[in-house]
């Protein structure tokens, strides 16, 4: 299970992420189109999604809706003993003492974490108010065909291969904080936020004691994916920060740490870092 809702595939691959403050846009084709809309609340979508497909000619899109960070709530759990036909029903008792709503009100999701050997197997288990879904797919359905809805970390999975290679990701829009995503077999398998560093997106170039703490951060991160995940070696770092300063970052890190660092180029980024979670959402789309 990764996402709320699912219908099979059928007309454009386009891309959602919907906060409380904007909605943006990624439309695929030959020429990726990337746009934005600002709004006041979530009340909102409904009118800057139909004004957007109409404005872009985006009508009978195939669409995926990524949810903003504070728009979804996170839960890691060990995993409900329970066949697979049930997990739904166990869900609900398993979180009810972790979210801050009534959970029948809420809907829920879940990926799988990865366990070390001698572990319990343990879950991500994503919530969201059922009232918000509701909105989501109402304003999609009112001009698009709905086909996914998923939370701005677990679209980001489109951009990599699924396979035996560990790939970190640094993500950091401007005046946000910075996130660290870890991605193996297909899945997002560890997620971190990482404050202090807004720094790292200013006009100045980074001092030697912000880098030297964010690669004590990073190296934290991967004494964990190793000494309690058990993962494989990490085989490259990317990064997609809002920085000028983004090779000097580059140059740093592989000097700290030996492995590939490379700065993300896609379509997306070139358009704008904040891009890239509705940008991963197409391409979820596309598949």
């Amino acid at each position: 299970m990764t996402s709320f809702f699912s219908a099979k595939p059928q007309g454009r691959p386009v891309g959602l992420l919907l906060a409380q403050d904007r909605v943006m846009l990624a439309a695929l084709s030959e020429s990726p189109l990337f746009a934005t809309r600002k709004v006041n609340s979530q009340q909102e979508w409904p009118l800057a999604i139909a004004e957007l497909f109409q404005r872009h000619g985006l009508a009978k899109s195939r669409v995926r809706v990524a949810l903003a960070a504070n728009l979804c709530q996170q839960v890691q759990i060990d995993k409900p003993a329970v066949p697979e036909a049930e997990m739904a029903g166990a869900l609900p008792w398993a979180v009810k003492d972790y979210v801050n709503e009534p959970v029948m009100q809420l809907a829920m999701d879940y990926v799988d974490l990865p366990t070390p050997p001698a572990g319990q197997p343990r879950i991500n288990v994503i919530c969201v108010p059922k009232s918000r879904i509701q909105l989501v797919a109402d304003s999609v359905n009112a001009v698009a065909k709905l086909e996914a809805i998923q939370n701005d970390e677990l679209v980001l999975t489109a951009l990599y291969e699924s396979d035996q290679q560990v790939r970190m990701l640094l993500l950091q829009p401007k005046g946000q904080d910075l996130q660290l995503l870890v991605f193996h077999q297909g899945g997002l398998c560890f997620s971190r936020q990482l404050r202090g560093f807004s720094a790292l997106t200013a006009e100045q170039e980074p001092d030697g004691m912000q880098l030297d703490s964010l690669m004590l951060e990073i190296q934290r991160s991967l004494d964990y994916l190793a000494g309690q995940l058990k993962l494989p070696e990490l085989s490259a770092l990317q990064l997609a920060i809002a920085s000028p300063f983004i090779g000097t970052l580059v140059r740093h890190m592989e000097q700290t740490f030996g492995f590939p660092v490379s700065a993300m180029a896609n379509k997306a980024v070139l358009a704008g870092v904040e891009y890239l979670s509705a940008y991963g959402a197409a391409l979820g789309a596309r598949s």
